[in-house]
């Protein structure tokens, strides 16, 4: 733990937002007091809220705030979440180029007040409040510590339950009908919301990134003794597997299009008894609802769930669509499920990527995450990769999920 304790500042610094000047505005939004109210942050104590940084795009620490209301009287403690730009964390200048930070701070400013708005009454919310966030000289969002409201993640090795996929895709739904609304009211979503994590800006890096991935995948099918086709499919991609996915995630204007999340899996997720809220919207993109919809029954599901309630999932989904479009009073023409199940099918690619990355990751916490390593064309590299595949979880994720691929058609690929 990082105390600023008695070192604590009285006035903001450009290097660090360590200081107690800084946190009394956080603490007078979280209490929705007046701006004339006075609030004395008497300490501030900070640790870190993920141990570890490899493999994300952002430093998280939690801040236990002591203030006092009216400069005097009882101290309270309060608990916030802050997430700050680093140069330590994994993306290097990523970062810069997806403009990750500018997106979310927009996405908690603008859209996500204004989905919410629509939703009206209905007091739907979609993800934590944010209390601040400063671009220059740093770059930080505040905001609420939801494990002070009794969320928490779901543990990620088992996968989730029937029930909490149906949870997460209806909250899913709800995001996507709301994003469609704002399109038709303000139109186009800005340009920095027209590519994710897939985008043209990157494809030089992430080929090179994709390009051992899929040779060890493909190794793996061999070991695991998958049919000669299986490999054979997955030969097409080979030096072009990212730059394929470039294109098969540009927009459509003539299908239907919504805001994605962008990386729904269990660690962008927080659960209360009765609620659940996305966080993480550093890669949103606009485009196929597709990327939302295998991102989570990919990632999220419990193994059996996966692929045996897939097209319930897919139903479910729709359903939950429809109504939302409905009660928004949507202008949008309201995508069958057939139009939907087609629009995941020609997207179903996206789930091979996942297994054979982000599933790896979710599947064996026990290896230590190394995204230089994972994706190394060294024989360190391909040793290291290997290492995933040898766990029970990981194996019996691919013989689920690999004949399920096969015959939905998800490998071959899309004309």
């Amino acid at each position: 733990m990082t105390s600023t304790g008695s070192e604590l500042s009285s006035a903001p610094s450009a290097e660090c937002w360590r200081n107690a000047k800084f946190f009394e505005d956080v603490v007078r939004a979280d209490l929705n007091a007046d701006a004339s109210e006075v609030v004395h942050v008497v300490d501030v104590q900070v640790a870190n809220a993920n141990a570890k940084v490899e493999g994300y795009m952002s430093l998280m620490h939690r801040a236990a705030v002591e203030f006092q209301v009216g400069g005097a009287g009882v101290v309270q403690t309060r608990s916030y979440i802050v997430k700050e730009k680093s140069s330590k964390v994994f993306g290097g200048d990523f970062v810069e180029k997806l403009a990750v930070f500018s997106k979310e701070i927009e996405m908690y400013e603008t859209f996500l007040p204004a989905f919410e708005e629509f939703w009206g009454e209905a007091g739907i919310q979609f993800g934590p409040r944010v209390l601040k966030t400063v671009s220059t000289p740093y770059t930080v969002i505040v905001m609420e510590d939801l494990k002070s409201k009794g969320f928490s993640m779901k543990q990620r090795t088992e996968g989730l339950s029937l029930e909490l996929c149906e949870q997460v895709l209806s909250k899913v739904a709800k995001f996507h009908a709301a994003s469609v609304v704002y399109y038709e009211q303000n139109g186009p979503y800005p340009e920095d919301f027209k590519e994710g994590i897939f985008s043209e800006k990157l494809k030089e890096d992430m080929e090179a990134y994709c390009a051992p991935l899929l040779e060890s995948y493909i190794q793996a099918m061999e070991d695991l003794g998958f049919p000669l086709e299986v490999r054979e499919a997955l030969n097409f991609y080979r030096g072009k597997l990212y730059s394929y996915l470039c294109k098969l995630l540009e927009p459509d204007p003539a299908k239907f299009n919504v805001l994605n999340h962008g990386d729904l899996w269990v660690n962008n997720l927080q659960f209360s008894e009765t609620e659940v809220l996305l966080l993480d919207y550093q890669i949103a993109v606009y485009g196929s609802p597709s990327l939302d919809l295998l991102y989570s029954i990919i990632n999220l599901s419990a193994l059996d769930v996966r692929t045996d309630k897939f097209d319930h999932l897919i139903e479910h989904y729709h359903s939950e669509l429809a109504k939302s479009l409905n009660v928004l009073n949507a202008k949008t023409t309201i995508p069958t499920l057939q139009d939907i199940q087609e629009d995941v099918r020609q997207h179903g690619f996206l789930a091979c990527l996942m297994s054979m990355e982000g599933l790896l990751m979710i599947l064996v916490p026990e290896v230590e995450l190394n995204m230089e390593m994972l994706g190394s064309s060294t024989e360190a590299g391909f040793e290291y990769r290997k290492s995933f595949y040898s766990y029970p979880r990981v194996k019996s994720m691919l013989e689920k999920l690999v004949p399920f691929m096969w015959e939905r058609g998800f490998l071959k690929m899309a004309e």
